[in-house]
């Protein structure tokens, strides 16, 4: 059986083989500030049986020393750990204090500033530049009477302080950028209500006769190639043969096939296209950044690109200090966002969405060119990366914020957090990869096969606070193709390790018919999980276990709707609380009752007056300090929601 780590001392890394003990000794401490949180990294030295630990302890540039969440062991020379709810902008000062059975060799403590990044953005000065469908690249685009008629020709002329007004209007392009701005005069590209970057073939959007092939099946030759279709009823299934595409195994609203030269269509009524709205991808990107930095692209609507297998509507590539904002990205390829490399990139407060695979099988999605991100970073991400405040759904994932490779300076530093997610057919946040210092907290996620997708994250630590996840399991994924739902999945056949993975007070509940709350399926190999004051609840088990990851779980609140069972553990049946806590050692002060929240199905995620879960919960420091009554809620939100209520503590 697996024992409780005491409340207080974080055990997160499975033991090493017996080494010669020897004391530890301090060899550097560094610290990151993203906008509203910051990373400590410290190495170290010695200590190779690895039983030294290392307090954190935070303050502001004037105030006293509180203590801060501890810092997590990750492998054999780096303890790793993140403050939350910092203000942008702001300094701070942080004390590591070093303890070890062994001995400390030199000093056990030390001091080291961090600093947030402000939460501005600064505006262009040295000029506009407009463009309009009715312009001339002839123009000196300086003059709104005289305007520019494409964005890349307004890219290609841009220099740091440029504002790039665009009016409404249609624009067929994909536009690259070449030109960086600098850190108070970024180059800002700017739509106006109705500017649409859309990488669609004109003519055929415009209307153009379809042959009949028979069976439903209508043909035409384009001219150009294409990966990604989409029409009025919705995006379309990319088949790979054209027997495939007559049989439609994807089902509504169609699909289509193309050859080379040939674009095969058939809609699931069997009407032609001509009578449809055909949207036929003919560019590969909307905004192609690469290797610059000090770019922002806000107010724009980015849609229809793919014209090959990774279609984008917004592509970052080796790029830093670049935003993408308020913005509506949908039905592209492969991913509305996609970072690749770079550092301190934002994005924020956009719409980005897709049609159809929601409802498409998932025997015939996973693999496809529906299997698409709304947000994703690959390779070397970097570090400093902020997404939030987005609207995300319909895609067959949402997010993955993490990369494949160690940045310099070991964690990547990572904060996805106040997203809504929903509608997704696999994962709705995916940290998988090379995952260090990547914080979660504050997103709503409802209606998506799986939560948090962690198949494989590591060096870690993933940081997974205050999200609301409502309805797992409700997909068709889920319910009719017979994949089992989860709200964390670590399942991944790879033999990097998932964790070590902290999730504090989440609330974690479904009401979609014979699902677990929690399904750790094998195979893949696993450090660690500590789970405290989360709310988790299913209709099935809340927590089906096969997977022998150190599961280190108290303070929670586990609740099924089936009376019947709670928990399997490695195959042993725990049908209530308490014989769970004899048998495995787990929950000494956790609790299994209705969580008695106001309204969820409303949206109204807070428990209720006379609710088990107020007043229930562990202090966890830097988590929950200042919460409110005799001791911190179970869940997301506090019973009061005076604190917490934005995402922060003040």
């Amino acid at each position: 059986m697996t024992r409780l780590a005491p409340i207080g001392v974080l055990t997160l890394a499975a033991a090493t083989p017996a080494l010669a003990q020897n004391s530890v000794s301090l060899v550097s401490t560094s610290t990151y500030g993203n906008l509203h949180a910051g990373g400590v990294v410290v190495v170290v030295s010695g200590d190779a049986n690895e039983n030294a630990a290392a307090a954190l302890e935070w303050r502001p540039a004037a105030g006293s020393f509180r203590a801060a969440h501890a810092l997590v062991r990750v492998d054999s020379t780096h303890f790793v750990g993140s403050l939350l709810w910092l203000s942008p902008g702001a300094g701070y000062e942080v004390r590591v204090t070093l303890t070890d059975p062994d001995g400390v060799t030199g000093s056990p403590t030390t001091t080291a500033s961090l600093t947030t990044r402000p939460d501005t953005l600064p505006q262009p000065t040295l000029r506009t530049l407009y463009v309009a469908p009715n312009g001339d690249d002839g123009n000196p685009g300086t003059d709104p009477g005289a305007p520019l008629r494409t964005i890349q020709h307004a890219a290609d002329i841009s220099q740091a302080g440029d504002l790039i007004a665009i009016q409404p209007g249609v624009y067929r392009e994909s536009v690259s950028v070449t030109t960086s701005g600098a850190g108070g005069q970024p180059i800002v590209f700017r739509g106006s209500p109705g500017a649409i970057l859309d990488g669609a073939d004109a003519a055929i959007a415009g209307g153009v006769a379809w042959t009949s092939a028979g069976g439903g099946v209508y043909s035409r030759g384009i001219g150009f190639s294409t990966g990604h279709l989409a029409s009025e009823m919705g995006r379309l299934f990319r088949y790979e043969t054209l027997g495939e595409l007559q049989v439609l195994g994807a089902g509504a609203p169609g699909g289509f096939y193309f050859d080379g030269a040939t674009l095969y269509v058939r809609f699931a009524d069997n009407s032609s296209p001509a009578t449809h709205s055909m949207q036929v991808a003919s560019l590969e990107n909307g905004f192609h950044l690469d290797g610059v930095s000090n770019v922002r692209i806000e107010g724009m609507e980015i849609r229809y690109f793919g014209e090959g297998d990774y279609g984008k509507g917004v592509y970052l590539r080796n790029s830093s200090d670049c935003v993408v904002r308020t913005s509506n990205i949908h039905e592209v390829g492969s991913a509305g966002v996609w970072i690749k490399g770079g550092d301190r990139h934002r994005v924020e407060d956009n719409e980005i969405w897709d049609s159809s695979i929601f409802g498409w099988p998932w025997d015939y999605t996973k693999g496809s060119s529906a299997e698409n991100n709304a947000v994703v970073l690959t390779n070397n991400v970097g570090r400093g990366h902020v997404i939030r405040r987005n609207t995300v759904h319909g895609q067959f994932n949402g997010m993955g914020p993490c990369g494949d490779t160690a940045p310099a300076g070991f964690t990547t530093e990572t904060d996805v957090y106040d997203n809504l997610l929903y509608q997704h057919t696999d994962d709705a946040l995916e940290p998988e990869g090379y995952c260090a210092n990547v914080r979660i907290w504050g997103n709503t996620i409802r209606d998506v096969h799986m939560a948090f997708a962690v198949a494989p994250a590591a060096p870690g630590p993933l940081f997974i606070v205050r999200n609301i996840v409502w309805r797992f399991g409700n997909t068709r994924t889920s319910q009719l193709d017979g994949y089992t739902a989860s709200a964390i999945k670590i399942n991944s056949g790879y033999t990097t390790p998932v964790g070590p993975l902290l999730l504090y007070h989440n609330t974690l509940l479904t009401d979609a018919p014979s699902t677990d709350a929690v399904a750790l399926l094998n195979p893949g190999s696993s450090t660690s999980i500590r789970l405290r004051n989360n709310l988790i609840a299913g209709t099935r088990y809340v927590l089906d276990k096969y997977n022998p990851v150190i599961w280190n779980g108290d303070w929670n609140d586990l609740h099924s709707t089936d009376s019947t069972r709670l928990v399997r553990w490695l195959g042993i049946r725990y049908d209530t609380l308490a014989a769970y806590q004899a048998g495995e050692s787990q929950e000494p002060n956790g609790l299994s009752a209705p969580s008695q929240l106001v309204n969820p199905a409303g949206g109204a995620f807070r428990p209720a007056l006379g609710s088990p879960l107020i007043d229930r919960g562990v202090v966890l420091p830097g988590i929950n300090d200042g919460y409110a009554g005799t001791a911190p809620d179970i869940g997301a939100i506090e019973l009061t929601d005076l604190i917490f209520k934005d995402g922060f503590q003040p």
